[in-house]
């Protein structure tokens, strides 16, 4: 395996759910890089019905008062992702709408360039969707996929094993039973 190859593995093994920031700010280049990531995902389509709300900590008085666990508020930076469903390409045979799809593709996207870039995030859903759509004057008809906190972790960002069930337990092979 090559270096570069290696390296986007080990990626993959050193993100993981970070709920501790140090009181750092994002770099603007930095952020940059990473709303640019959210721009470039890939998505049904290519209907890319997401927008996207970047929430300073300077900012977030009352949107932290929306979050249900405290861990999050320390985030330098949290950002809404959201679902415009009626923009999203539908698959014919079932009616079901990709938009929430293509809004996980994008945000699991900008948290691998994130963790690239040695910053912890956090996947946020334990929160008051009204309300957040109340504070952050989210129109109707757009729905709020998760709150992302992104920070320079207080921890660094190592490689560790994270309790995962095993592949004989989720993976089948050509159908799903024998």
């Amino acid at each position: 395996m090559d270096e570069k190859l290696k390296n986007f593995y080990e990626l993959f093994e050193r993100r993981k759910s970070v709920r501790e920031f140090q009181d750092r700010v994002i770099e603007p280049d930095v952020l940059e890089r990473l709303l640019m990531t959210l721009r470039r995902a890939q998505s049904a389509a290519n209907r890319q019905p997401w927008r996207f709300i970047v929430i300073e900590k300077k900012d977030r008085a009352e949107l932290n008062e929306a979050l249900t666990k405290e861990g999050f508020r320390g985030a330098p930076v949290i950002i809404a992702a959201c679902a415009e469903p009626k923009e999203a390409w539908i698959r014919k045979p079932d009616k079901v709408n990709y938009a929430w799809v293509d809004v996980t593709i994008a945000v699991t996207e900008m948290i691998c360039a994130a963790t690239a870039e040695g910053l912890g995030t956090c996947w946020i859903a334990s929160l008051e969707p009204a309300r957040v759509k109340e504070i952050l004057r989210i129109p109707d008809g757009i729905e709020i996929v998760a709150l992302i906190a992104i920070g320079w972790p207080k921890e660094e960002l190592k490689k560790e094993e994270k309790a995962r069930k095993p592949l004989e337990e989720i993976i089948r092979y050509g159908k799903w039973q024998g």
